[in-house]
């Protein structure tokens, strides 16, 4: 039950990244044209998938899902150390998901992107 979201979380963030890369390119190709390193850049473009990330960390909603209490699987609610495996395991996956389009930033070729428009 558990993989299936963990993929689906990895994936949507994957694109989410990828697609900013995309509608940014120009953007970037233009900063580096101006002195930006290629680091930085892949910081500011892959900051926002771990942004994107932690908000939805965040905007949890009632654990319990309205019910008084909940021991399915034998795990409390509010049982801190699996909560704190699974906040860590889905940062690992989201920094792994926004690796592969931030490293696209590094291909980009900042005089042929100002040549496209």
């Amino acid at each position: 039950m558990a993989s299936p979201a963990l993929l689906l979380s990895a994936v949507g963030i994957f694109a989410l990244v990828a697609n900013i890369v995309v509608h940014k390119k120009r953007e970037i190709g233009i900063r580096m044209a101006l002195g930006s390193t290629i680091g930085q850049a892949m910081y500011q473009i892959g900051r926002s998938g771990v942004v994107a990330s932690l908000a939805g960390f965040c905007a949890r909603t009632d654990p319990r899902g309205g019910r008084a209490s909940d021991t399915r699987f034998s795990v409390d609610v509010y049982d801190v150390p699996t909560l704190a495996v699974i906040v860590q395991t889905l940062l690992l996956v989201t920094l792994l998901a926004r690796t592969l389009p931030t490293l696209k930033i590094a291909r980009i070729d900042p005089a042929s992107t100002l040549r496209e428009e």
